[in-house]
């Protein structure tokens, strides 16, 4: 029978043919897909729990950030007030998202218009790190402050995504 394809292949048999397995018995490449679905909200209580607390540390950063900046003798205070103005917008952002996912229960899905509003925000205080490193360059006197911000408080947005169920 060499020659032949994949598959089963009997030759003359004189009598009855019986398969059995522990699961399908299949002719050529089985091909099994899983598709896994990802639940955004909380797992559980210790996550929301840990969430809350990466959420109000970032916020204790960026009016931390603020001091800095508005401290700075090498900004000029228009570029001091529009940065100023955005980390105050994030922090109330912030507080806004804290408050609203106190209301999400653990284990179960988040209602899609409190995922799309966390999403954002988190989105946004992303931003937020990418603003401040670029205002770094400009200002010589808060870059060392910056660069810590940044190592500290990117990996906990990161965090605080996957926290919620977020990519």
């Amino acid at each position: 029978m060499s020659g032949e394809g994949g598959g089963f292949h009997f030759g003359n048999i004189g009598g009855n043919v019986s398969q059995s397995a522990g699961g399908d018995i299949v002719g050529g490449d089985k091909t099994t897909t899983t598709t896994t679905t990802i639940q955004k909200g909380f797992a559980d209580e210790e996550k929301k729990e840990q969430f809350h607390s990466e959420i109000e540390q970032l916020r204790e950063g960026l009016r931390a950030m603020k001091a800095e900046i508005e401290a700075s003798v090498s900004l000029d205070q228009d570029k001091k007030d529009e940065v100023i103005s955005e980390i105050l917008q994030q922090v109330k952002a912030l507080k806004e998202m804290k408050e609203k996912t106190a209301a999400v229960p653990p284990g179960g899905p988040a209602p899609a218009k409190i995922v799309t509003e966390i999403e954002g925000t988190l989105d946004r205080a992303g931003g937020i790190v990418d603003k401040l490193q670029g205002l770094a360059g400009k200002a010589g006197d808060v870059a060392e402050t910056v660069g810590k911000f940044a190592v500290k408080y990117g990996p906990l947005i990161l965090s605080a995504r996957h926290l919620f169920g977020l990519p």
